[in-house]
């Protein structure tokens, strides 16, 4: 009889282990799952969390601007979300780093090498632009066939100006003498970029410092 009890004992004991170990992996792979929905985006975009330091970076790959036999441009947006700051106001603010590259066969009119954009017909406000050559280009094959200058225009995007891009229906942009509309498929990348970007700062301000 004795034995009998012990056995019934310890079948109950497994069996309760295994169905709170079916609970606990059936959480974890729900958790998981959940992760996964809150980081999916296109392939244009990559969201990446730091588990250490909390630090989400938003990507968006280099979207191309112009294409031409002579002329091409690229625009890239990366952002950093999270990171310690000094105070709330601090926290608030996004500034999103935009790189447009140009590659070309010969100089290109610049102007005041300052980028602009128009949003649906709204002038966005940009701080100074940076320019930069790149004369180590070519020799790491980083230059188009035939091609021969890499030139790079550095901004930054705010809050309000990701607020406009996330709602946007056409983008226009101005490089010296280069005036290209951005097409309909980077226009929606772009749209898609700001709304993870102000997505993901909603999460970061909610984390606690």
């Amino acid at each position: 009889m004795r034995s009998i009890l012990v056995f019934g004992l310890l079948f109950c004991i497994i069996g309760s282990i295994t169905f709170v170990a079916g609970q606990e992996g059936e959480h974890g792979d729900k958790g998981a799952a959940q992760v996964a929905d809150a980081k999916s985006t296109n392939d244009q975009i990559e969201v990446k969390t730091d588990r250490f330091s909390n630090v989400t970076t938003v990507v968006l790959k280099p979207q191309v601007v112009l294409d031409k036999p002579d002329h091409y441009l690229t625009m890239e947006i990366k952002v950093k979300l999270g990171e310690k700051k000094f105070s709330d106001s601090e926290r608030e603010m996004v500034k999103a780093f935009v790189s447009v590259e140009s590659q070309s066969k010969g100089p290109v009119n610049f102007g005041d090498r300052q980028l602009h954009f128009m949003v649906d017909g709204e002038t966005l406000n940009l701080a100074k632009t940076s320019f930069s050559v790149n004369p180590y280009a070519d020799k790491y094959g980083k230059l188009k066939p035939g091609f021969k200058i890499s030139e790079s225009f550095n901004s930054l995007f705010d809050r309000r100006a990701l607020e406009q891009f996330s709602k946007a229906n056409r983008i226009e942009m101005r490089l010296g003498s280069i005036e290209p509309t951005l097409s309909q498929s980077v226009v929606a990348n772009l749209r898609e970029y700001a709304n993870q970007v102000l997505a993901q700062h909603k999460i970061s301000m909610e984390r606690k410092p």
